[in-house]
């Protein structure tokens, strides 16, 4: 997944963008309009940007554009735009069709095949809203490679992710979100891209936009002080001036959040290749490694020796408790004596601190340089404790299960695959607890020889070989011949 920073019409933005590592950069043709292109010659994408940089345009007709223009207006826009589009089109990766609200459907797919149909193939994007009706979204996925949603039709449409990916199991194309960029959808939705200005925003309204390792987090204006000293060595870590980010330095604070987009695309990249490389000459790297100088191959020096410590400065690993019981022992003479037992056990005492904690952004007991408020007393040591523990167990696991079905509901009822593994744990923990309170006592026998007399007869002797006579000296010839008769009668 390819996160498109939006802005690139503005030369300071694209500045920024370009020297902070950013691969992905989109524009806004209107807001490059409004900007004035060039009178005397052609705005040329190849003069702007390296070969290695990715560019991606928006019409900017669904977000920019006026309401009250009138349909001979956008028209001739439409007209401006394609035609900057085919003078750029070999630097273009994606541009999304000119689509508004004034204009009719036949009139837009009139465009899709007088011009869009002849430009370069992938680089045409039609775009899809929810007014237009889910047959229509199944019409695009048929018939193109790309589809460009708007971020407000992934609010709208709960159903959308669902129905989504029911259409890529069965057509073959790459979607893109438009000003969509909160890791919820990035992660709900399958996106091959999706473009963002929230970059803007720390610059701008003063915002604080971080990853702190796990998730992208963002806090207001009005936090930024309380926020920030939390990721200090976040953001040392990461090579950015912490004193210039506190001092609120608008291009420091925006470097920091290009890194965190960076990193929340690198985290959402599932589909990265592996560090391998299967080419001919893989083992002669030349001077890559060596930077052209010998290699030395000697044995690495020995670690210098440790200085012990003094007993008083040891202590036990804070997590975990230990407390001595006294227990009799024989002594070298045989004679019983007490001694003192270390035995361990859990402790409640945490080392976690508040600055470095995952959940530092959500936690309401959060304070700066303090340990961690809460305690985890768990004590499991007798059969009542342990039914106790597989009882909260299983209640926490249950309402996982709900909340799991909840969410797919929410998804339009398409079957997720972690909510049968949350079902499967469930049923795994309630089959613990009724191994632990079943009382049922049994005793299992397994008899087995090898011998011409049968099992029974070893048990039971002679009366083993009566059980096998019928009573009373069994049936007579006559008795005999009477059931045949009666049988053939019959």
């Amino acid at each position: 997944m390819t996160l498109v920073f939006l802005g690139g019409e503005v030369p300071s933005h694209r500045g920024l963008l370009v020297n902070n590592g950013v691969k992905a950069v989109g524009i806004n043709y209107w807001a490059l309009k409004r900007r004035g292109l060039p009178k005397t010659k052609d705005y040329l994408l190849s003069e702007r940007y390296d070969p290695d940089i990715q560019i991606f345009v928006d019409s900017g007709s669904l977000t920019s554009l006026k309401s009250n223009l009138s349909r001979m207006e956008l028209e001739a826009y439409c007209e401006e735009y394609q035609d900057w589009v085919s003078l750029n089109e070999e630097r273009i990766a994606g541009a999304t069709e000119f689509r508004h609200p004034h204009l009719a459907d036949d009139w837009i797919q009139n465009q899709r095949e007088e011009f869009w149909a002849y430009t370069i193939p992938g680089v045409f994007w039609p775009i899809w809203e929810p007014d237009q009706g889910p047959m229509e979204l199944v019409n695009l996925a048929k018939n193109y490679e790309n589809i460009a949603i708007p971020g407000s039709a992934i609010e709208t449409e709960l159903t959308l992710s669902a129905r989504i990916r029911a259409l890529k199991t069965q057509f073959d194309f790459d979607l893109h979100g438009m000003a969509c960029a909160k890791p919820d959808n990035l992660r709900q939705v399958p996106f091959t891209t999706a473009s963002t200005l929230s970059w803007l925003s720390p610059m701008m309204r003063g915002e604080t936009i971080v990853w702190d390792g796990m998730k992208l987090v963002r806090y207001p204006k009005s936090m930024k002080a309380q926020a920030r000293p939390r990721y200090k060595r976040i953001i040392e870590n990461a090579g950015l001036d912490f004193g210039k980010i506190m001092n609120d330095d608008p291009n420091e604070v925006t470097r920091l959040t290009i890194w965190s987009y960076l990193q929340l695309e690198k985290s959402l990249d599932k589909n990265r290749p592996l560090l391998s490389d299967n080419s001919d000459d893989r083992d002669d790297p030349g001077n890559a490694e060596t930077g052209g100088l010998v290699p030395v191959n000697s044995d690495p020096e020995v670690r210098k020796e440790l200085t012990p410590r003094e007993p008083s400065e040891r202590a036990t690993l804070p997590v975990l408790g230990v407390t001595n019981n006294l227990v009799v022992e024989k002594d070298e003479t045989g004679r019983d004596v007490l001694r003192n037992a270390p035995m361990l056990s859990s402790t409640a005492q945490s080392l976690r601190q508040c600055d470095t904690c995952f959940v530092a952004a959500t936690c309401p007991a959060f304070k700066v340089q303090s340990a961690c408020a809460f305690n985890l007393p768990v004590e499991v040591k007798t059969k009542d404790q342990l039914r106790a523990l597989l009882n909260s167990i299983i209640e926490m696991q249950a309402q996982r299960v709900a909340f799991a079905r909840y969410s797919e509901e929410l998804n339009g009822g398409y079957p997720d695959p972690n909510t049968g593994q949350e079902i499967d744990r469930l049923f795994k923990v309630v089959e613990q607890l009724k191994k632990l309170e079943s009382n049922n006592e049994f005793v299992r026998m397994t008899l087995e020889r090898q011998t011409s007399g049968g099992i029974l007869s070893n048990l039971f002797g002679d009366r083993a070989s009566v059980l096998k006579e019928l009573p009373n000296d069994g049936l007579s010839e006559d008795q005999v011949t009477g059931i045949i008769v009666d049988q053939i009668e019959d």
